[in-house]
């Protein structure tokens, strides 16, 4: 399992890229999750796009389409290391 890269860009999103990607958005933190193809990280096969100055997360889509659900622990966890 490849380890992944988390930050947080300019909107508060949380993405997880490899390290030479997340290093570009300035600070990062190492985590186990793995990214969906758009650089989100999947909790339970589902891949979460996490709003952090909202504390917001949805699946299957962003606040826009998406389905809000709850923050999943590990998710949040990584967003406060980040602020």
């Amino acid at each position: 399992m490849a380890q992944n890269y988390a930050y947080l860009d300019q909107y508060g999103i949380l993405h997880l890229h490899n390290q030479q990607e997340a290093a570009k958005h300035g600070k990062h933190v190492a985590t186990n999750l793995q990214a969906d193809d758009s650089g989100y990280p999947v909790v339970d096969g589902e891949g979460v796009v996490y709003y952090s100055q909202e504390n917001a997360a949805y699946i299957r889509g962003n606040r826009k389409d998406g389905e809000r659900v709850a923050t999943p622990a590990v998710i949040k966890q990584l967003a406060d290391q980040l602020k």
